[in-house]
């Protein structure tokens, strides 16, 4: 007679005496993707983890509905995973999505009624089955005197801030290594540049400049130029972002480059003029004592690096001078509406000056 045994995981095995309560909050929603895939490889083979997984809308959540999966037991396997989206943010009173959702990180509830809510789901939490891992995810920062955390202290739980890196192209050159590859630094900064802060575009790009360099060298500028386009926002920013790092070769380039897709003169006008004020601002924040971080918060930006970047353009000028141009902006703009300047000229002299040491 054939004995019949359950092949459990050593992940599930670890961990199948207590309740695990995970606490992921921040906007990295790749990392966090990552981390979860990880918790979900520890239910074991695919078709085990599917019965024994639930993932569920914070948003209209109830206590009552949340308990019937982190209750039941689970089958065929150890333990249980629930994966809980936007909860403590309802219990806020601010579901994302929703009216008063521009608060910068979740705090304690304000009203009576979810106050009550959050102190019925800590007083849950202790009393959990141990058979059962719940992970709750929130795309916001929890505020630091948020009760969650200090629960999940006290439980022994993993609390996880998923903020996006400031330093895209230091996250860029780790990355690079997971795919068994090596970026030039300066490569790295045009791959930031060019796509941005979304770390999962970033993450293809490199698979992919990986599999072409194949181990055999380190990725350069010129690959990223062959491999990776330029993004609409790329595209769109290009010549202010020249401007800004005075560099007028890179400018001219970019300015041929928009003509020659068809863009108008007065619209490139238009948005040298709002890197301009953009300058202007975040340096006035800088000066007022603003970090990186905080800039980025009040512009609504999704990383810290694109306020990084800005600053260090703005450097490049004083005050004065930026001030300065946006005058000479105006009366560009005013000279070409009314004939006494030609357009094409217009931008190629605004360019030499403010590219000029």
């Amino acid at each position: 007679m054939s004995e019949w045994r359950i092949e459990f995981s050593p992940f599930a095995i670890r961990h199948s005496s207590f309740t695990m309560l995970y606490v992921f909050h921040g906007p990295d929603d790749f990392s966090r993707a990552e981390k979860i895939a990880t918790l979900r490889a520890g239910l074991g083979d695919p078709a085990t983890a599917e019965m024994n997984m639930a993932l569920l809308d914070g948003r209209t959540l109830r206590l009552g509905d949340l308990r019937q999966h982190t209750d039941a037991m689970p089958f065929l396997a150890p333990r249980r995973l629930v994966i809980v989206s936007g909860y403590l943010a309802s219990l806020s009173g601010r579901a994302e999505g929703g009216e008063g959702d521009s608060a910068k990180t979740i705090a304690n509830p304000s009203s009576p009624d979810k106050s009550e809510q959050l102190q019925a789901l800590l007083d849950y939490l202790g009393r959990m089955p141990p058979t059962t891992d719940l992970v709750l995810v929130e795309t916001k920062s929890l505020d630091r005197s948020h009760k969650i955390l200090k629960a999940a202290k006290e439980l022994g739980g993993e609390v996880t801030l998923f903020a996006i890196s400031e330093n895209l192209p230091g996250w860029i050159i780790r990355r690079a290594t997971e795919h068994k590859a090596v970026i030039e630094p300066g490569a790295a900064d045009l791959l930031a540049r060019r796509v941005g802060a979304d770390l999962h575009t970033l993450n293809n790009e490199l698979e992919k400049l990986a599999l072409y360099t194949a181990g055999q060298r380190p990725i350069t500028k010129a690959d990223i130029d062959l491999l990776v386009p330029y993004t609409e926002e790329a595209d769109q920013f290009g010549l202010s972002n020249a401007i800004g790092q005075r560099n007028a070769r890179r400018a001219y380039d970019q300015l041929r480059k928009e003509l020659d897709e068809g863009s108008n003169p007065m619209a490139i006008l238009g948005s040298i003029a709002a890197q301009i004020r953009a300058l202007i601002e975040v340096k006035d924040m800088a000066e007022r004592g603003m970090s990186p971080a905080e800039i980025a918060q009040a512009k609504g930006w999704k990383s810290d690096y694109a306020a990084t970047a800005r600053l260090k353009e703005a450097a490049n000028f004083s005050m004065a001078r930026l001030e300065q141009t946006l005058e000479m902006l105006l009366e560009i703009d005013v000279a070409i509406k009314t004939g006494r300047m030609d357009s094409l000229l217009a931008l190629d002299t605004l360019i030499a000056r403010l590219c000029s040491r």
